[in-house]
């Protein structure tokens, strides 16, 4: 079995220095940051070398790139940790492609490789779920479309059964699931599921004297890639604006003299609501202008055991927002097998009508049939903007469909607005203006459609409000869809139980470990009782979460992660133990109304970032702080 591990150089956005900061404008210089193997392509390089060395019959693993020509060491360096060989794909022609254009390039490449390198044997495609300067995660599931493959996502083992056939563990929608796939070729997207392979000492030699595997350079000529379909010609989308993340506070982070004194503070500002806040932004006015789009304003509604996700009546609050600024309706798109239930509780959230799919190939998600009903139904119904959760599904679907209806696609917004653009010569009117953090979270853009026929966006749960449901009546609309057996090209072997639902993105009052906690016991003695406490002394119930960090070190399970790849989380009251503040678990939390943070580092960055603060060991300052909460001594910091 061959396999092609697709991996990328990304900047090191975990190591930012100082001069890397353009304070003028307010972003990085991308230029300044070290380059570093993106580390989910290198748990992707593993999961295909550990792969081919399970099968009986051993192929090829080669690692393909695009990039600038420096991206050679990279390719070397996959070749040092396993790889047979190695494609770069690089010419100026590439430069400015967003996703679409990204897929379509390697996927040519990825067609030359089948027929020049495997002779048209039997291959798989192995890539990281995202990258760490991008992270849409949207590049390949869209190889996967233009390919006309199937995509299983959030790999994290594989497995040979007894005939050769390859089984790949992953998260699915709803848990843990084995599946295998009908047909080669198809691509494989790996979370974090093993330690990366290190470097061979015999391979890096060979590489140096010219001895070790091969890597070739192809232009965009040597992949029959068109100008208009690649680079920026080749584009759907474009950045207008790129500003800083703004991530700091307000105010400087008060250090209270005691936990009495802290204690205090917090009551006080919870219970009058003294939070930090957003400002609104001014409602947009259409005016008689002509725009740009027309059409209905749609939302993906997303079923979780029998119940809709509370980012689908999120999402149909923001829709309801931003069609009443456009004079258009709200729809939500349902697929399933007997999904009827659910248009009373979406009409009454604030959706108009439902577009309602039913057959009973759609009663389990899988990417190729869903993809194939919702891009039918939207070239039928024709809506300016389609909005989906950035859930497990949400990421699997999206890109699919963005890519088989020709349009742009944001990943993980976190503002969503309408507004007029200029680009060129070009004015948009009345477009959808999506904000997302770039880089890791340092930078936010601002991004637009174009040359497409519709707008699309994926948003994180817990970014908008939902509306309080009314008494309201709505249309339905039934859709037929046209699948048949050929589209289930997906076989799944077991399913876990689903893991009980963490919902972070409607406590009131979270807490949050980080590596400074120091082990899981740690979470156990001092972050769960400090938990009871204040759920006793604010009469709510509080969550525990955890950093990136503490996840990766097993201190907490991976649903309760809050950051850039985790949750993103508003709580009431947010208590960070021993979180350093890295950029991207900020972004997932700074919308947190008081944010009170315990390290014992004087000079942690996640005091920039906090409304309160105590300087000392976790351990020590939760004791005193628990025994304040329940009446007893106040001791001092």
């Amino acid at each position: 079995m061959n396999i092609i591990v697709l991996v990328k150089q990304v900047p090191d956005v975990s190591n930012i220095p100082a001069e890397a900061w353009d304070r003028e404008k307010g972003t990085l210089k991308r230029n300044l940051l070290e380059a570093v193997f993106n580390p989910l392509d290198l748990q992707a390089l593993t999961f295909a070398c550990r792969m081919r060395d399970l099968l009986p019959e051993k192929g090829r693993v080669v690692a393909l790139t695009m990039g600038p020509p420096m991206a050679r060491g990279m390719l070397e360096d996959a070749l040092a940790r396993g790889a047979d060989e190695a494609v770069l794909l690089t010419d100026m022609k590439f430069a400015g492609a967003d996703t679409p254009a990204t897929a379509f390039a390697l996927a040519q490449a990825v067609r030359r490789i089948s027929r020049d390198i495997f002779k048209d044997e039997k291959y798989i495609i192995v890539s990281g779920m995202q990258s760490v300067d991008g992270d849409t995660a949207q590049v390949p599931p869209q190889i996967a479309e233009e390919l006309g493959i199937e995509h299983i996502a959030y790999a994290r083992g594989v497995e040979v059964d007894a005939d050769g056939t390859l089984r790949i563990e992953r998260v699915g929608p709803e848990g843990l699931e084995v599946l295998s796939s009908t047909r080669y070729p198809y691509l494989v997207t790996v979370i974090r599921c093993m330690d990366a392979l290190n470097r061979s000492f015999q391979r890096t030699r060979a590489i140096r004297l010219g001895q070790g595997g091969k890597v070739q350079v192809w232009d965009a000529a040597a992949v029959d890639a068109p100008a208009q379909k690649i680079g920026l010609k080749g584009s759907r989308t474009w950045v207008s604006r790129v500003f800083s993340s703004s991530l700091e506070r307000a105010k400087p982070c008060v250090f209270p003299e005691d936990m009495g004194a802290l204690l205090e503070h917090l009551k006080k500002d919870y219970q009058h609501g003294c939070f930090s806040q957003e400002a609104a932004a001014a409602r947009y006015d259409l005016a008689g202008k002509q725009p740009t789009y027309h059409g209905e304003v749609w939302v993906y509604g997303e079923v979780n055991q029998g119940r809709l996700t509370g980012v689908t009546l999120e999402l149909v609050a923001k829709a309801r927002e931003l069609a009443d600024v456009l004079h258009e309706k709200v729809a939500v798109v349902l697929l399933g097998d007997d999904e009827r239930a659910h248009a009373p509780a979406l009409f009454a959230a604030g959706a108009d009508k439902v577009y309602l799919a039913e057959h009973p190939l759609l009663k389990e998600f899988l990417p190729i049939p869903y993809k194939k009903t919702v891009a039918a139904m939207a070239a039928q119904y024709k809506p300016q903007i389609i909005l989906l959760g950035a859930t497990t599904l949400g990421r699997e679907l999206g890109p699919r469909i963005a890519y088989a209806l020709s349009a742009g696609l944001t990943a993980d917004c976190t503002g969503l607005e309408i507004g007029d653009q200029a680009q060129g010569k070009d004015m948009y009117v009345a477009a959808l203006k999506q904000t997302r953090p770039a880089l890791g979270g340092n930078i936010m853009a601002t991004i637009l459609t174009k040359d497409s026929p519709f707008q699309m966006a994926t948003v994180r749960a817990g970014v908008f409000t939902a509306l309080q449901p009314t008494a309201r009546a709505g249309e339905v609309v039934q859709f037929t869809p046209q699948i048949e057996a050929d589209d289930i090209r997906l076989a799944c072997h077991r399913r876990s139980a689903p893991a009980a639902e963490v919902h972070l993105e409607h406590a009131d009052i979270i807490i949050a470990g980080g590596r400074g906690m120091g082990s899981r016991a740690a979470f156990e003695e001092y972050a769960r009782p400090l938990a009871e406490a204040l759920g006793s002394l604010f009469n709510t119930k509080v969550e525990l979460a955890g950093s990136r960090m503490a996840v990766e070190d097993g201190f907490i399970a991976q649903p309760r992660q809050v950051g850039q790849t985790g949750q993103t989380v508003a709580p009431k009251l947010y208590v960070a133990l021993g979180i350093s503040g890295a950029v991207q678990h900020v972004a997932g939390m700074q919308r947190s109304g008081l944010i009170l943070s315990v390290n014992k580092d004087p000079q942690a960055r996640m005091y920039k970032h906090s409304d309160y603060g105590v300087v000392g060991s976790v351990e020590d300052v939760v004791l005193k702080l628990i025994n304040a909460i329940k009446g007893g001594r106040h001791g001092s910091r």
